[in-house]
């Protein structure tokens, strides 16, 4: 088929001929709906309209409504529609596959107001003698547009009661889907169904089974109305959601309870048949809310509300129901601050002093504070209303901290303060009497433990005296020595039945006498190590953080305290087993302390039953272990009374079997004295602390702080070792290391052999431990131990043998093995000319003579040339072109030369971390000195290593 051809010149002479025209436009008026063509540019000026799309916009003629629209395409169109038809004609003009025709559904406004949908269906094109123009066709469709969203709005509310239909379905009494024009259950499930109820029954007889269920008849009148269809189908017309009520019932399965029953009918968007959806669940719980918010916190409270900022809302209450006396909020909902104005601050009761001081605290600023620290706040106020004085309490709760949302609870506290006052005067009365017989059976045990202390002392007496005798018999012997323990334990037990008496009549008082802190632990770990060594048993004492040198206290009692507790530990705990010891400062508030003490054991703990019990006087477990262990039942009250004394408090934790923890807080006053002073300098002292308790290497790190003294720490032997190893070759050596005694693996012994096998005696080593070191002391000094120190460390102890040992070694500068460095010939490997210079001169300055080459080749070249002991040593930088130091030094080391082996080579280098120093050692470096390079660091280290060398 041959291709169609236009003949442009005879398309122009038709479109400017003067028929053409006017038959366009008489078709256009021919056409059944609206037509009009608009220029496709920003400006979319209308061209024309045809009499149809005049109609549509309600016009007579053109110039009405080209006035209307402003003459323009977007003009036509309602305001609230323009941006989304502007951008569905770009998405279709922008779709290749759109052949330049887009759709799209909009409103426009009449001449008289009125709103109506139209349905646009445009076309761009190029029309000539115009240019880019849009003919657009369109019709009034309102009447479609709203028939179509009914039809939407019965199809999504159908579709939201079939998926409450299918959520409810599992946790419901029951939920069902009737066809109520079929008069047929479709769809029905749940826990207690009716014998209707199920897929086909019938929709009458299923309500009807459901409307007996409800025991009151007014119930089940209620609910036939309420779910009749015709007022069913009312409420869905009418739009007004689901219908509900609230009944108690007994149901098919026998159970009685309350059943909330919520349905609604909707149209079968399909069918346009009337579905039926409901469904029934268990009410108790909701109807236990209702009361106790209408009964029980009515009752109790005469205001419920909440705030939120500075605006209240009352939830329960009323004034008509407080009588006398009430202060309800003349409105339901209203600002916080103006009711509290208006009507809390005239009537409260007390001088202005007190009366502005409640005032502040009723303010919402002060409640935002309070319940920041605390989960509920009030405040009682005291109000003169009519001549009477009544007690308000205001009590206070978060609901959401960020909102400032909170509940407001107004209670009459009158009555109830009255009854406490009677009440109070009552106990009053009643503690006068206790108090008195108290004294009296206080004074009695008083002077019966005296009486009986009288004769227990000559017998103990007599019983040693006889002891003595050299004449008798065996069995004599051991019959005294059973009268001497029974005479001790006899007396034991007046000695606490003593002071149980004077701690009830209120005869002990505490001091308040400055104390060493350590010595006090010293003394106490003396004690209980030896009773553990004895029985067989490990003792571990540690300290936590860092403690005060002194307090201020009775140290009697605290060592009474904790000696009781840990020498029950040791007591009730089998060998192979633990006891531990641990102090803490958990607190310090003004001039206060607070100390944390807690003992733990393996030993054989206690029922839980017994747990309460154990802090009251004659109170055991069972004969068994009284008969076994030996116990007054005395010595735990003995210890709580103490305790409270000192404004503690003693917690136990136990487990048949499994051990028991002690928890003991006291609060001590803190001791103003001057910070502890150093008679030595401490930069002088390289520490190390070698402990596998991670809480004790921390412990004696605060404690050396305190004085000064900055350390290292390693969990273990090996890991000490691998430190002063690499401390020694960036000539930083420790000075001083601190070894416990007690490790895995290796001990402080066997740790302090290895060092002095490899490092002589280049540091002090002092053992630290929590034992007796009087068994240890010859083979520790054998092993080259130093010096011996208690733990747990405190500063004073540090400080005192610290300065032993500074003044018995002096630590000053050991010439001993140095060599004269005048005249010593230094190889430098230094690829940066300026360095090279700086370290030139200062090696000059010594008249040390300097060779220097720029990389590792050169200097592994010149090395290998030179003759055997023409170098004294070699400066090599670590970073450089062609081959590093590393390399270098690797190479020299591996030369069959004999100086190769023993030249001391040291690392130059800005890297500085441990793991840098472990490379020079393994490429088999001497010494590692950091940039910039201190001058008597780097002679100090070249006089030591070359003296080295030569012997």
């Amino acid at each position: 088929m041959a291709e169609r051809t236009f003949d442009k010149k005879k398309i122009k002479e038709l479109l400017n001929s003067e028929y053409l025209i006017p038959a366009i436009e008489w078709v256009a008026e021919q056409m059944p709906g609206g037509f009009f063509i608009y220029r496709a540019d920003r400006f979319q000026e209308i061209l024309y309209v045809n009499k149809a799309a005049l109609h549509i916009f309600g016009c007579e003629s053109e110039e009405e409504f080209r006035e209307i629209t402003g003459n323009s395409f977007f003009g036509l169109v309602h305001p609230a529609d323009v941006d989304t038809v502007q951008k569905s004609i770009d998405a279709q003009i922008a779709d290749k596959d759109n052949e330049n025709l887009d759709y799209v559904e909009y409103r426009i406004i009449r001449k008289d107001g009125s709103i109506r949908w139209v349905d646009d269906y445009g076309h761009f094109a190029k029309l000539p003698g115009y240019g880019d123009v849009y003919y657009v066709f369109i019709s009034d469709v309102t009447e479609k547009h709203y028939v179509r969203e009914e039809i939407n709005r019965r199809a999504n509310v159908y579709q939201g009661l079939l998926e409450q239909f299918n959520a409810f379905a599992d946790n419901s009494l029951a939920v069902t889907r009737a066809n109520l024009t079929t008069g047929v259950i479709e769809e029905v499930r749940g826990k207690d169904l009716y014998p209707e109820d199920h897929e086909g029954g019938n929709v009458t007889e299923s309500m009807r089974l459901r409307a007996e269920s409800f025991i009151a008849e007014e119930d089940r009148k209620k609910f036939r109305e309420i779910f009749s269809m015709e007022n069913m189908l009312e409420r869905y017309y009418k739009g007004l959601g689901s219908a509900v009520f609230v009944g108690y019932c007994r149901r098919m399965s026998g159970r009685h309870c309350f059943v909330k029953f919520s349905a609604s009918a909707v149209i079968d968007p399909v069918s346009e048949d009337t579905i039926f959806f409901s469904s029934e669940t268990e009410y108790n719980t909701e109807k236990v809310t209702e009361v106790l918010n209408k009964k029980v916190l009515a009752k109790q409270y005469d205001m419920v509300a909440y705030i939120v900022g500075n605006n209240y809302g009352v939830v329960i209450g009323d004034a008509e129901n407080i009588g006398k006396g009430s202060i309800f909020p003349k409105e339901k909902d209203g600002v916080y601050t103006q009711y509290l104005r208006e009507q809390v601050f005239p009537v409260i009761s007390g001088t202005e002093k007190e009366i502005n001081e409640i005032s502040r605290k009723l303010m919402t600023e002060t409640i935002a504070r309070e319940l920041k620290e605390s989960d509920s706040y009030y405040v009682d106020v005291p109000c003169e209303i009519e001549g009477e004085i009544f007690n308000k309490r205001f009590s206070y709760y978060t609901i959401d901290e960020e909102s400032q949302f909170y509940i407001l609870l107004k209670s009459d506290m009158t009555d109830v303060l009255r009854k406490e006052h009677e009440m109070n005067e009552l106990l009053s009365t009643a503690l006068r009497e206790m108090e008195n017989a108290n004294a009296a059976k206080t004074a009695f045990l008083s002077n019966m433990s005296h009486e009986i202390r009288t004769p227990m002392n000559a017998i103990v007496g007599l019983d040693n005296i006889a002891l003595k005798s050299s004449d008798l018999s065996p069995q004599t012997r051991e019959y005294l020595e059973k009268i001497g323990a029974s005479a001790k334990h006899l007396l034991s037990i007046i000695n606490n039945i003593l002071d149980m008496s004077r701690i009830e009549s209120g005869r002990v008082t505490l001091k308040n006498e400055k104390f060493s802190f350590g010595s006090m632990f010293e003394q106490i770990n003396t004690m209980v190590q030896s009773q553990c060594m004895e029985k067989g048993l490990t003792y571990d004492c540690h300290a936590i953080g860092s403690l005060g040198e002194y307090y201020i206290g009775d140290d009697m009692k605290l060592k009474q305290i904790l000696i009781n507790m840990l020498s029950n530990a040791i007591k009730f705990t089998d060998a192979p087993g633990y006891v531990t010891f641990t102090i803490e400062q958990t607190n310090e508030f003004e001039n206060n302390a607070t100390l944390k003490f807690t003992i733990k054991d393996t030993g054989i703990g206690m029922d839980k039953e017994f747990i309460p019990k154990i802090f009251n006087a004659f109170s055991q477990e069972n004969s068994d272990s009284t008969n076994k262990f030996g116990s007054t039942g005395l010595g735990m009250a003995i210890t709580k009374n103490l305790v409270e004394m000192m404004n503690g408090n003693i917690t136990v934790k136990s487990e048949k079997g499994m051990g028991t923890k002690f928890t003991v807080t006291v609060t001590l006053r803190k001791s103003n004295n001057e910070r502890l002073r150093n008679t030595f300098d401490t930069n002088e002292l390289n520490v190390l602390i070698v402990d596998d308790d991670p809480v004790s290497c921390q412990h004696t790190q605060l404690v050396l702080e305190e004085v000064g003294i900055y350390s290292d720490m390693a969990l273990s032997g090996m890991e000490a070792l691998e430190m002063i190893e690499l401390h020694n070759v960036k000539q930083e050596p420790y000075t001083m290391i601190l070894v416990d005694w007690k490790m895995p693996e290796h001990n402080g012994i066997e740790v302090t052999r290895m060092i002095r096998k490899r490092y002589s005696d280049s540091a002090t080593i002092i053992i630290l431990t929590a034992y007796n070191w009087d068994d240890i002391l010859e083979e520790a000094l054998d092993a080259g131990v130093d010096s011996f120190m208690a733990k747990p460390l405190f500063a004073s102890n540090v400080l005192n043998e610290f300065e032993n040992i500074v003044k018995s070694k002096h630590y000053h500068e050991d010439n001993e093995g140095k060599t004269e460095l005048s005249g010593k010939r230094i190889l430098l490997a230094e690829d940066v000319e300026i360095n090279a210079e700086i370290m030139k001169a200062i090696l000059q300055a010594k008249s040390i003579y300097v060779e220097h080459v720029q990389n590792g080749i050169e200097a592994l070249e010149v090395f290998s040339k030179s003759k055997t002991g023409y170098f004294d040593a070699i400066l090599m930088d670590v970073r450089m072109p062609v081959m590093n130091g590393l390399d270098a030094t690797i190479g020299i080391r591996a030369l069959k030369r004999k100086d190769a082996k023993n030249i001391p080579i040291i690392a130059l280098t800005a890297n500085a971390f441990d793991e840098d120093v472990q490379n020079s050692l393994q490429a088999g470096m001497d010494a590692h000195l950091s940039k910039p390079v201190e001058m008597e660091r780097l002679y100090d280290t070249l006089e030591k290593l070359i003296g080295k060398k030569r012997k």
